[in-house]
């Protein structure tokens, strides 16, 4: 019973460090621009920077346990940054010209910040496979990661096309195409 109070407690913790707070402002409410979109691109963008830092130096083992526990924070944190340009992007008007290029482009500047990420995440599988207190795997956790980053990811992106003008929304498969092949190739190293 002594040994099931400590891991509860920690169990709570985690779960409720992850569980975002309310939102006391009205921007829930309020329309929102292609201004609005390429801000939450780009908050996109850093968070998945700085997810990559951490992925790149994590060491696995023993020794990167706590590093385990960072980049699983930053997950999350990515995770909530997706579905806040999710929201974003549905309470925005159809974007014009200007609000297109601007929207594309940031999506063009987070494109290999992601396949890089990605492929950095492929290389380190070995690591994450003896990453916790260096016995077990946490590769199950990674992969359900990279599930639900996929499935946020394309829906921003199924989103966003929806608003763009015709002619941006054309060329938007070909970046969701390589986002979702760059997911796709990290998950089944993950399977396996």
């Amino acid at each position: 019973m002594h040994f099931r109070l400590p891991l509860l407690l920690i169990a709570a913790a985690t779960l409720t460090a992850a569980i975002p707070t309310p939102n006391n402002d009205n921007t829930l409410l309020t329309k929102r621009d292609a201004d609005d979109v390429v801000t939450a691109v780009q908050k996109i963008s850093d968070q998945t920077r700085t997810l990559n830092s951490s992925v790149a130096s994590y060491p696995g083992g023993i020794a990167g346990t706590i590093d385990a526990i960072k980049i699983e924070t930053e997950a999350i944190g990515l995770n909530f940054d997706l579905r806040k340009a999710v929201h974003t992007a549905k309470c925005s008007e159809n974007f014009t010209d200007d609000g297109s290029l601007n929207v594309a482009a940031a999506f063009l500047d987070l494109l290999p910040i992601v396949t890089s990420t990605l492929d950095n995440i492929i290389d380190k599988k070995p690591e994450f496979d003896r990453g916790l207190l260096g016995f077990a795997s946490l590769s199950f956790l990674v992969k359900y990661n990279l599930e639900t980053e996929k499935r946020l990811s394309l829906k921003l992106g199924d989103v966003v096309q929806g608003k763009l003008t015709p002619e941006y929304a054309s060329i938007a498969p070909l970046v969701l195409g390589q986002i979702e092949d760059a997911f796709t190739k990290a998950i089944s190293v993950y399977s396996s």
